[in-house]
């Protein structure tokens, strides 16, 4: 018998059950031994990514229902059992038959092959060093020395050679193994084995002082109802990685989250991450509550500030001319501004050719600043090469 299938709202309860408190942590219930039954029932029969109003008067009053993303594949039986599908064989196969993979009907010849293959060598690589190396050419573009600031001095360590006396501690993974291969290659075969004391190849390092420069980093996202699930996902991907940038590459920078439907508001970093979408769009008004807050908290000859905002362009169109006002503004008080466009809709579209929206011709034709820099984006691969778009301006054109 097929197992019967659980909703999203018996999983999310289900989740709760496991994890005591954590459902009424999700509704705003402060007592999570008192979440009403009308609420749980109404949770329970709701559809994945489905909108409910709470019809108690405890705790918060919409709630959205996850869409589970990851599921386990899983065979589906037919209803009439008579009938011959695809796949599963004929009334003439037996359990524990094998698969035919050549077409003939019999199993493949399983004997032992006397061929040489190409050797392969595995090394395994740290995240956060395969991060440090994506992210290692970029930086925040015409990065200033602010006459009014004081500068924080930090010390860091740097790597700045290679020994083979050291501790173990320091050991250069990457060094070690190609001498390695180096010593095995002078007796015939350059492979990786017996890794003796003369292969060790050790890291120098040294004491760095480094002065910093005051930065605000603001982070703007259209969360409008056209930005759809994709959209949705690629704007806060681009936004995770700046985030992880600028506090790798920096230590004295302010990050700032605005997400903007009709109206702007500043958020804490993890709703900015877990903020759902819906309304329309007007893209001033997050320039425009940017444009105060660094009046207000972030003025340029201490700061220097940085804007980068996401839409997919559907701007409202009596809201264009508004924000080439704003966005003017604001490049007199910042370093760089950016505006990134996701277009996951011409990527899939089949009909050919992609247009701009209204809002990044408006910007094309108004803002001619050098400062001012767009980007679009229209499928997942190509944040890696927005971000080098922002952050990877070459040293000379800095100047």
């Amino acid at each position: 018998m097929m197992k019967k299938k659980t909703s999203s709202g018996e999983r999310l309860i289900k989740i709760a059950i496991r994890k005591p408190g954590e459902l009424s942590r999700q509704l705003g219930i402060v007592n999570k031994d008192r979440i009403p039954m009308t609420l749980l029932n109404k949770i329970n029969a709701a559809k994945p990514g489905e909108v409910i109003i709470n019809p108690t008067q405890i705790g918060k009053k919409k709630i959205k229902i996850p869409i589970r993303y990851l599921d386990n594949y899983r065979f589906k039986h037919a209803d009439d059992k008579n009938k011959e599908g695809v796949g599963q064989g004929n009334k003439d196969n037996k359990p524990g038959d094998a698969i035919a993979h050549d077409g003939t009907g019999k199993p493949q010849d399983g004997k032992a092959g006397d061929q040489h293959s190409e050797e392969v060598y595995e090394e395994e690589i740290e995240l956060a060093e395969i991060i440090e190396m994506m992210l290692e050419d970029l930086g925040l573009p015409w990065l200033e020395k602010k006459e009014s600031a004081v500068e924080v001095e930090t010390e860091n360590v740097k790597f700045t050679d290679v020994s083979d006396v050291g501790p173990l501690s320091n050991v250069d993974k990457r060094r070690t193994v190609y001498e390695n291969m180096k010593r095995n290659a002078k007796s015939g075969k350059a492979i990786i084995k017996d890794i003796h004391p003369q292969d060790l190849r050790y890291k120098v390092w040294e004491m760095e002082i480094e002065y910093h420069s005051n930065a605000a980093v603001y982070f703007l996202m259209d969360r409008s109802g056209s930005m759809d699930d994709d959209k949705k996902y690629i704007a806060k991907s681009f936004f995770f990685w700046l985030a992880h940038f600028c506090r790798t590459k920096y230590s004295n920078v302010e990050l700032v989250f605005i997400a903007h439907d009709t109206q702007a508001s500043i958020v804490p970093e993890k709703d900015f991450f877990r903020i759902s979408q819906g309304g329309g769009t007007m893209c001033s008004s997050a320039y425009q509550l940017a444009l105060e807050h660094i009046e207000a908290n972030h003025p340029p000859d201490i700061y220097n500030n940085y804007i980068f905002a996401f839409s997919d362009g559907d701007n409202f169109p009596s809201d264009n001319d508004k924000c080439m006002k704003v966005v003017g503004d604001l490049l007199q008080v910042c370093t760089a501004v950016g505006y990134g466009e996701i277009d996951t809709d011409s990527f899939y579209n089949w009909g050919g050719s992609w247009n701009w929206s209204t809002l990044h011709e408006e910007f094309q034709k108004h803002i001619k600043h050098p400062r001012f820099l767009t980007a679009t984006i229209k499928k997942k691969e190509d944040i890696y090469n927005c971000l080098k778009k922002f952050l990877g301006i070459d040293l000379s054109e800095q100047k």
